[in-house]
């Protein structure tokens, strides 16, 4: 009952906020639907093949984190399962659906279960606070260009949460002031200790953790890159340091619940660079970015229709998540 109550209100949540921005943009229909026939096909495309390789290099990352766990895998099979990720998305909880796929996945080849599931959430904070600290990087570089004062404390706020749940994942004297929150959580307090002290664990791998800061940066560049290169392809032009301290903020956004960022991504898009192309281009922009994302839950839908080694119950996944 309690899933299908969240589901309900994610649904809701996405097609409300669909709904919201249809209707605020609904005299900027004409503009909206020009640019995307005019869309470059060729740029597209190399936005496409950009967003593919930044999946690519992140399941590097991937794979390093999980071998750490003294789990096998070949590169092909965390590729393959990180494009399966895209398409469970679409079922599961906000845009970190495919996340709990993954784990799940990796629990059946693992004696540990808390150790795959630890391997996929590290793999996941290593990615999201590669991109914080980018921008944060960007906006001291930037320093007065960036005179938005909703983008600069924003950053601000996210770099400093980031900072705080680094030294609570590494701090255990740290971690230990918010124990009270077990208060609220004490069906789950055994479980939530469990997975703390085997996030904990990582680190000690402080190699490995320095080699998947680099790799993230590479895959983020890419990222970076494909969402300027579909700015470009409607004509738009917008610098680097626009793209490194927006962009940032709609991922984060699009963690919120919803399905699968769906309603939020689009809205904080062009919330955050309205102001720069025009709220038509930023809703075209949007759209062409949810493009990219079904044509890779697309993909990864028939890697796991055709590969039987994936085959996954959905309910089972979402009990996974939870249990």
């Amino acid at each position: 009952m309690k899933n299908r109550l969240s589901t309900i209100g994610r649904v809701l949540i996405s097609v409300s906020l669909i709904v919201i921005l249809l209707y605020i943009m609904r005299d900027k229909y004409g503009e909206i639907f020009g640019r995307l026939k005019e869309t470059s096909l060729a740029l597209f495309s190399l936005a496409l093949i950009a967003f593919s390789c930044a999946i690519a290099v992140a399941s590097v990352r991937l794979k390093l984190i999980i071998e750490s766990q003294d789990i096998q895998v070949a590169f092909r099979e965390v590729l393959s399962l990180s494009l399966i990720g895209y398409f469970f998305n679409n079922f599961l909880p906000t845009t970190i659906g495919g996340d709990v796929a993954k784990a799940y996945y990796l629990s059946r080849k693992g004696e540990e279960k808390m150790a795959s599931y630890a391997s996929v959430v590290v793999d996941r904070l290593i990615g999201l606070l590669t991109m914080i600290f980018m921008a944060f990087a960007a906006l001291v570089v930037a320093g007065g260009r960036v005179g938005d004062p909703i983008i600069r404390t924003s950053i601000y706020a996210i770099t400093l949460a980031s900072l705080l749940a680094v030294l609570f994942m590494v701090n255990k004297r740290f971690a230990k002031a918010f124990s009270f929150f077990l208060f609220f959580l004490k069906p789950l307090e055994e479980k939530l200790k469990k997975a703390y002290n085997v996030v904990h664990k990582y680190k000690n791998h402080k190699m490995l953790i320095y080699k998947s800061f680099l790799i993230s940066i590479v895959s983020q560049l890419l990222f970076f890159f494909s969402l300027a290169m579909l700015i470009f392809s409607i004509g738009s032009r917008v610098t680097l340091i626009d793209i490194l301290v927006r962009i940032p903020l709609v991922s984060v956004l699009s963690l919120l619940p919803s399905i699968n960022g769906l309603g939020l991504r689009e809205g904080s898009t062009v919330f955050l660079f309205g102001p720069l192309i025009g709220n038509g281009n930023a809703f075209a922009v949007s759209i062409l970015w949810l493009a990219i994302l079904f044509i890779i839950s697309i993909i990864g839908g028939l890697i796991y229709a055709i590969s039987p080694q994936f085959k996954m119950n959905l309910k089972e996944v979402t009990q996974y998540g939870v249990s």
